[in-house]
């Protein structure tokens, strides 16, 4: 069976920016221009954006594993989606309340 996984885009973003503070913070850290409290902050804001961005992915799931459907042909797929076929309206519609005059413009 193939899976198929969904990844939202923020989630991409959110993984991106992680990566780029973490090599920022990392070159910080081993270039020691940084007092030991500050080290200590820095790696608890870092490991907080990871575990943040966990609980977030979790909760708006923004990562999904789905079951891959087989394709189908434009026809198949016509005939399968109910929102592709034509709707109807009745004509009062294009009326507005009250007065009963019409949204939309008469024909000349």
């Amino acid at each position: 069976m193939n899976i198929r996984l969904r990844i939202h885009r923020w989630v991409v973003w959110w993984f991106y920016v992680g990566i780029i503070c973490g090599a920022i913070a990392g070159v910080n850290l081993l270039g020691h221009h940084l007092t030991g409290a500050q080290d200590r902050l820095l790696i608890i804001l870092g490991a907080a954006h990871w575990v943040l961005g966990g609980l977030v992915c979790w909760a708006f799931e923004g990562i999904a594993f789905e079951p891959q459907r087989p394709k189908q042909t434009p026809l198949q797929q016509s005939q399968s989606d109910p929102s592709l076929e034509t709707k109807s309206y009745p004509a009062s519609e294009f009326l507005l309340p009250g007065r009963r005059q019409s949204l939309l413009r008469w024909r000349h």
